[in-house]
């Protein structure tokens, strides 16, 4: 089963092995089969938890998606937009995973329209069939639907209303009063700070990258700032508010971390 998933990897390791076993004793199939079951585990803890669907069922199609934590039983839901070229419309709405882990890849989920409507909404998605399916409703003004989908890794935090992919997010925690995570994306050019306090987002906009450093305008409650993110002191340089002297430059010690997903959302908005 590993030769089938790890080819490539396991005849290059192969390779290096014989070359730094040639002077000495120790044996050949001891090493390889603890680095690819290490590997195999690591790949697995960091894939197993989270994921992402892309979902199309209209005419024309208007995609959706739901990110899922099957450990935690969260889900994150962004509805269809309403204008595909923007995706301006998108809505996100959190919810939980019901019941235990369905041995068929069958994973039922219930969200919570509270801060839209009212009432709940369920659903069924197919891990194995990679279908996401409707019930419909009993006064028939919904009928059932089975709607196809593309199973990735999970969505990154900038890629709700996203028009252009996200391609290589990168996240940093920083530490003053209270911790705040800024998520940044040079090829998107899209930026979001959280204020881990108090559960607030605020957008940005990454405008230049020189020497490693990404510089970026933020708005902070109808505040503009400059902000530049320096990987090599991990230093955020957040500059003073201009006339605003109650928002002095600051400059805080981060540390790169794993990208913050969409899953985030689910805590923000049952806070």
């Amino acid at each position: 089963m590993l030769k089938r998933l790890f080819p490539g990897f396991l005849a290059r390791l192969r390779l290096r092995l014989r070359s730094h076993n040639a002077g000495t004793k120790q044996p050949m199939n001891a090493l390889p089969l603890t680095i690819v079951v290490f590997a195999v585990l690591t790949v697995h803890s960091a894939t197993a938890s989270e994921f992402s669907v892309r979902c199309e069922g209209q005419t024309p199609p208007r995609p959706y998606f739901a990110t899922f934590d099957t450990d935690a039983k969260r889900v994150v839901f962004e509805s269809a937009p309403s204008d595909v070229k923007t995706f301006d419309g998108s809505n996100v709405i959190v919810g939980e995973i019901d019941g235990q882990d369905d041995p068929d890849g069958r994973i039922e989920f219930t969200l919570d329209l509270s801060r839209l409507s009212r009432g709940k909404l369920s659903f069924i998605f197919d891990r194995k069939n990679k279908t996401m399916f409707w019930p419909g409703l009993d006064d028939g003004f919904r009928p059932t639907l089975t709607h196809s989908c593309t199973v990735s890794s999970p969505r990154s935090l900038l890629s709700f209303r996203s028009p252009v992919p996200v391609g290589h997010p990168i996240t940093v925690r920083c530490e003053d009063s209270e911790s705040g995570y800024l998520t940044m994306d040079v090829d998107s050019k899209r930026a979001m700070f959280e204020r881990g306090g108090r559960g607030s987002l605020y957008r940005g906009q990454v405008i230049s990258v020189h020497n490693g450093d990404i510089d970026l305008v933020m708005e902070f409650g109808g505040h503009p700032r400059q902000m530049t993110w320096s990987k090599a002191t991990h230093t955020l340089t957040i500059e003073a508010a201009a006339g605003d002297s109650q928002r002095p430059r600051m400059i805080l010690q981060c540390q790169e971390i794993p990208p913050r997903t969409m899953i985030e959302y689910y805590k923000l908005l049952r806070r």
